[in-house]
């Protein structure tokens, strides 16, 4: 065996543990379409280095077998194009690229059979190969400034790997009809040297940017709530301590919001837990639709809820949460027992002596507790609740 083919073989390898990781990556990590697809394009190489060992061993420079191997590869590469695709949520992109990839495959079939040219052929798939990895690295991010260093990293080797393939494209080309013309010995070594690298540098860029996206889904699961998909707990802590933080520098406003669902405990009862269930996704969902899209949404609790609305007053947090109020009171429960809901929020704002979350917590807590007392269905602001509370106190002072 010469030095080819053991590389072949080497690469035959690389195609199946990258093709199994991905595979292993779609069955056990909820299954992500694009893993699938990359999965079948390290399939579809696996293939084309098989071939090409073939006939390395039995039919050295077959056209027929070089052009199987060209369109193998073309499909590999444009399989690895309809994954990032795919990922970037552009489920219908991949009608162009299966386009590209029919022309693309005719024409080599053409400078094969009908019109044979070794030039044209070579440059062909070399530069459709550029044009799916050209593809595929502007479809890793929508931003490369709001982009993740894996996500980066991911651009700069596909790109590099595309121009890659269009300097070999030119090399090829040179070649001529019969791969007379040009220097022969510079293209092969060319491929020889930096096409297997640009092989498994793009495979490895595709598993670590899998690896990166299941990274941030389990991150995203540790502090999202799985019934209505917004922070828990955890995650509206995390989020809202950032914020205050951010808030006290930019000497910005902020807005705590604590509610509840009143007689909560009651749905269950009457209607049962999956009533229940959909009670409290129906609440989240009207918060979240009353809201901007920079505030923060969690569920704390089992069926208490907080909002922190950025660059927002007391003052203008309680028409916000006026407004949610009543949307909440007037839109019943989806199904068949039409519960109608409401609920009790306390609201209060950031003072210069907040350095958590906690403080603020506190306020609108105690101002929550006074809208329960008072009858639930309402609104207390805590600043509103102790300015009149310093009141009562202060006209107590003056009668004794």
């Amino acid at each position: 065996m010469n030095a080819a083919q053991i590389n072949v073989v080497n690469l035959q390898f690389i195609a199946v543990v990258l093709a199994a990781i991905l595979t292993v990556a779609w069955r056990n990590f909820a299954r992500p379409q694009h893993a699938a697809v990359w999965a079948c394009a390290y399939g579809v190489a696996f293939v084309a280095w098989f071939v090409n060992f073939v006939m390395l061993t039995f039919f050295t420079a077959n056209p027929y077998f070089f052009t199987a191997i060209a369109i193998l590869t073309c499909t590999s590469n444009a399989l690895i194009a309809v994954g990032y695709l795919q990922r970037a949520g552009n489920e219908r992109a991949w009608v162009p690229i299966y386009a590209g990839l029919t022309l693309a495959t005719a024409a080599l079939v053409a400078f094969a059979v009908v019109y044979p040219h070794r030039g044209l052929r070579d440059a062909t798939w070399l530069c459709f190969s550029g044009v799916m990895l050209a593809v595929s690295a502007a479809n890793v991010t929508s931003s490369i400034r709001t982009a993740t260093t894996p996500e980066r990293a991911t651009v700069v080797m596909l790109v590099l790997f595309a121009a890659l393939d269009f300097v070999v494209a030119g090399m090829g080309l040179r070649q001529g009809v019969d791969g007379g013309g040009g220097d022969l010995a510079a293209f092969r070594l060319t491929l020889i040297l930096l096409y297997p690298p640009a092989f498994v540098g793009v495979g490895l860029a595709t598993v670590f940017l899998v690896a990166a996206d299941l990274a941030e889904r389990m991150r995203s699961l540790a502090v999202s709530d799985l019934l209505t998909g917004i922070f828990n707990r955890r995650g509206f802590e995390e989020a809202a301590e950032r914020a205050i933080r951010n808030a006290q520098r930019q000497r910005q406003p902020l807005a705590l919001v604590v509610t509840d669902i009143d007689r909560f405990k009651a749905v269950n009862d009457r209607y049962g837990h999956n009533a229940g269930d959909r009670a409290i996704k129906h609440f989240a969902t009207r918060m979240e639709r009353m809201v901007r899209r920079g505030d923060l949404v969690g569920r704390v609790g089992g069926e208490e809820f907080a909002l922190l609305l950025i660059n927002t007053n007391a003052s203008d947090a309680l028409d916000v949460v006026e407004r949610i109020r009543r949307d909440v009171s007037a839109m019943p429960v989806a199904g068949p027992e039409g519960i109608a809901l409401t609920a009790s929020f306390g609201v209060t704002g950031l003072r210069p002596g907040d350095t958590s979350l906690a403080s603020m917590f506190a306020r609108a807590d105690r101002a929550l507790y006074r809208s329960k007392v008072e009858g639930r269905d309402r609104v207390t602001c805590a600043e509103v609740m102790e300015e009149a509370a310093g009141g009562a106190k202060a006209l107590t002072g003056d009668i004794a």
